[in-house]
């Protein structure tokens, strides 16, 4: 016979137990509460995941030819002094933007300020033998009233006075001359540019004619490039080419403005410039790329968002003809960025045409699952 106290015991655990079980079930239920969202299953234990289809397809596709290139300035000066003397100070460095009116370079001014004084010497001296060619005149016309002097010392004093005349002339267009100089001691920027290379420093001598500095106009921009031989005939000037350029995302329309018909003996390759859009981020020296169109060829793509990675393979998930997906691997080529927007990518190796492939895949899905 069972004691009583045993049995009370028995009905307490029977009690618990069925307590415990009561939160387990409250449990699961509140879990697939939450998991309401998840993919379905179908009969068979398989998951269903609502998808985009895409499908892998031959399109007539531009050839491309990427070419990298230099953003440089449409015009370009030399700046060079038009006196001869030593460079005192050059007040700009390589990459300085100068504005007009800015002061580039000074020269050493000693030797025109000797000059001018030696002109105004001359000129003085000049004005001295005007004044007694006068002098001489006036007294000499007295004396050949008086019968005193011939006429033709007369004539040989006005002579005098007229060589007085053109010398004092000459003396000081040569001093308005010298001058001049003085004001070309300090060279000024003529333009908005940007210094691109320093050829002399202070001290040097800067002989006339010689450059100092040289500047790119900060103005309309040009991508200068070199086109292999085989591919300039597909090239012609006003052709509008696609140019990516540093620190900018999107595609700027460049213009063909020049090619240069002289092909380089060594690289083989022809210089064509393009003429870029108006852009105050645009300078000189930044590296850009043109895409050059050289044609239409027929290629196998797929939209670049249905490709994904699993284990560290490449690939696309695949639908058959009974909704069911499995993961194939897949080689890939070129990307082309479509007038829609849409972004699509060469097949090299992988499914064919007209495979329908899943867009967007979501991390969930695995061989074997069903899409609808």
């Amino acid at each position: 016979m069972i004691a009583p106290s045993i049995l009370s015991g028995w009905s307490r655990c029977q009690c618990n137990g069925r307590i415990m079980l009561f939160f387990i079930a409250v449990i699961f239920g509140l879990s697939a509460c939450e998991t309401g969202e998840s993919p379905e299953q179908s009969d068979n234990n398989q998951l269903v995941h609502d998808v985009v289809i895409s499908k892998i397809e031959q399109q007539a596709l531009p050839v491309i030819l990427p070419v990298p290139g230099t953003v440089v300035s449409k015009e370009r000066l030399k700046v060079a002094s038009r006196i001869t003397g030593f460079i005192e100070k050059i007040t700009v460095d390589e990459g300085d933007i100068v504005k007009p009116g800015d002061t580039l370079v000074e020269i050493d001014n000693a030797q025109i300020e000797a000059a001018i004084k030696g002109a105004e010497a001359a000129v003085l001296a000049a004005k001295a033998d005007l004044l007694d060619a006068k002098d001489d005149v006036k007294r000499i016309k007295k004396l050949v009233k008086s019968k005193t002097m011939a006429e033709d010392d007369l004539r040989n004093a006005e002579v005098r006075q007229a060589q007085t005349i053109a010398t004092l002339a000459t003396a000081e267009a040569e001093l308005v001359a010298k001058r001049q100089d003085r004001r070309y001691s300090h060279i000024i920027s003529p333009v908005h540019a940007q210094v691109r290379e320093r050829l002399r420093d202070p001290g040097d001598l800067a002989a006339a004619g010689e450059p100092i500095l040289q500047l790119d106009v900060l103005g309309d921009m040009e991508l200068e490039v070199y086109l292999p031989s085989t591919s300039i005939s597909s090239v012609s000037v006003g052709q509008h080419v696609n140019v990516k350029v540093e620190f900018r995302d999107e595609l700027l329309t460049a213009e063909v403005s020049r090619i240069v018909r002289a092909v380089d003996e060594v690289t083989r390759r022809y210089k064509v410039r393009l003429l870029l859009p108006v852009d105050e981020n645009l300078t000189p020296g930044q590296f850009g790329q043109a895409q050059f169109v050289l044609g239409n060829e027929n290629i196998i793509v797929m939209p670049v968002s249905a490709i994904t990675e699993r284990a560290g393979v490449v690939g696309v998930f695949v639908k058959d003809m009974s909704n069911k997906i499995s993961f194939q691997s897949i080689r890939l080529g070129k990307t082309w960025q479509l007038a829609n927007s849409k972004a699509v990518r060469e097949v090299l190796a992988g499914p064919g045409i007209d495979t329908d492939v899943v867009d967007k895949p979501s991390v969930l899905l695995r061989d074997g699952d069903r899409v609808r």
